[in-house]
């Protein structure tokens, strides 16, 4: 059987660990594939991409400008090597991943295009939910709500959660340990803005007998950390998300996947964010949500439909947020001291029954019978 040519662009680091899920699961049954486009070489390892993903990646308003021109010059290099493939594979990224779909497109020579981890149009920019019912083929949905978001008869199927097939396992109760984990992200700007927060709150922690323990991205290990985080010693540093998480008993996290991936592990969680002055207050004016938690929107939009809201925002449904200026050493303590454990582990069995399921097997399936179909 000739190999499928397969173009994909997942610039996030999530990202990629989903698309090696896929790929595992794709292999397992025994259809020949090649890989091309930008992906993390160190997360797929078995394959050569064409552009590292780093070079694209950036955080916040102000960091876009600065890579538009970076991105002009590689679009039409990247367009030319999608036209020659069968299919082409863009996970998250929509601000990156639009344009290219859309320069694609202008060749008479398209790929079949598959959007799978959609932009999140229930936040903000709702018009790109009209655009990618119209340049894709397939949309492939990690949210059972975001179907209430597109145009109907939009190729839109829910195909189930990513992270549901990538964590090992979820707690029921809480852990009889000391530990207590600190995730400030995987940016430096994020980390930055984080740690000192972090490092006063820890301290205080291990006054009181406990073991903060630091999880830094395991693409850190090759990397300077007294750049990126300064002094370090009053942490114990862990390389592995999942082993560090088991072994702790409360996490304080940065918003973004990481939250939802502790909550899904069943890890009370504190969720912790900070942004430069503009990026928030451009972010807010243009978000339209009553939580920016995962587990939090997910568990809302589930309990009072989509796109209606909370009524009553003010009390989170899983875990707390602490936004900005409310990033303090003493309101995360007096949060992690008046921890609801009880409210947490109910609301986290209702998310993993809403998500329901993981997606590798449902995405490898769907790409099974595209091939089938192509190769008839």
């Amino acid at each position: 059987m000739k190999p499928i040519k397969i173009f994909v662009s997942a610039l996030e680091y999530s990202a990629n660990l989903h698309l090696a899920n896929l790929l595992a699961v794709f292999k397992q049954k025994n259809i020949p594939f090649t890989l091309c486009g930008i992906f993390d070489m160190q997360v797929v390892p078995d394959f050569k991409s064409n552009f590292e993903p780093s070079i694209f990646r950036v955080m916040g308003f102000v960091g876009i400008l600065k890579l538009i021109p970076r991105f002009l010059r590689a679009k039409h290099q990247l367009a030319n090597i999608a036209t020659n493939c069968d299919i082409a594979l863009f996970m998250d990224s929509s601000s990156f991943n639009i344009p290219l779909i859309q320069t694609i497109r202008k060749n008479p020579k398209t790929p079949h295009i598959i959007y799978y981890i959609l932009p999140q149009v229930w936040a903000w920019k709702p018009k790109r939910a009209q655009v990618l019912s119209e340049i894709c083929d397939e949309l492939w949905g990690i949210l059972p709500f975001e179907n209430d978001f597109y145009p109907a008869n939009t190729p839109l199927s829910y195909v189930g959660h990513p992270l549901l097939d990538a964590i090992p396992y979820t707690l029921t109760t809480q852990q009889e340990s000391d530990k207590i984990a600190f995730m400030p992200g995987s940016r430096k700007s994020e980390i930055q803005a984080l740690l000192p927060t972090f490092k006063a709150l820890a301290i205080r922690l291990k006054n009181e007998g406990k073991t903060p323990i630091l999880i830094v991205p395991k693409s850190f290990k090759t990397r300077n950390l007294n750049a990126i985080y300064g002094d370090t010693s009053v942490f114990t540093l862990h390389f592995d998300t999942y082993d560090a998480l088991r072994e702790c008993t409360f996490a304080f996290v940065c918003s973004g996947t990481a939250t939802l991936e502790s909550t899904l592990l069943g890890i009370p969680t504190i969720l912790a964010y900070k942004a430069r002055v503009l990026d928030y207050y451009i972010a807010k004016t243009l978000v339209r949500l009553n939580f920016i938690g995962l587990a939090n929107i997910f568990l809302e939009f589930s309990a009072f439909g989509a796109p209606k809201h909370n009524p009553n925002p003010n009390i989170p449904l899983i875990h707390p947020e602490f936004l900005q200026d409310a990033v303090c050493e003493d309101t995360l303590y007096q949060a992690y001291k008046h921890y609801d454990y009880a409210r947490f582990f109910n609301q986290k069995q209702k998310l993993l029954e809403y998500l329901k399921c993981g997606s590798a097997e449902s995405c490898a399936q769907n790409l099974e019978n595209f091939i089938k179909n192509l190769q008839k």
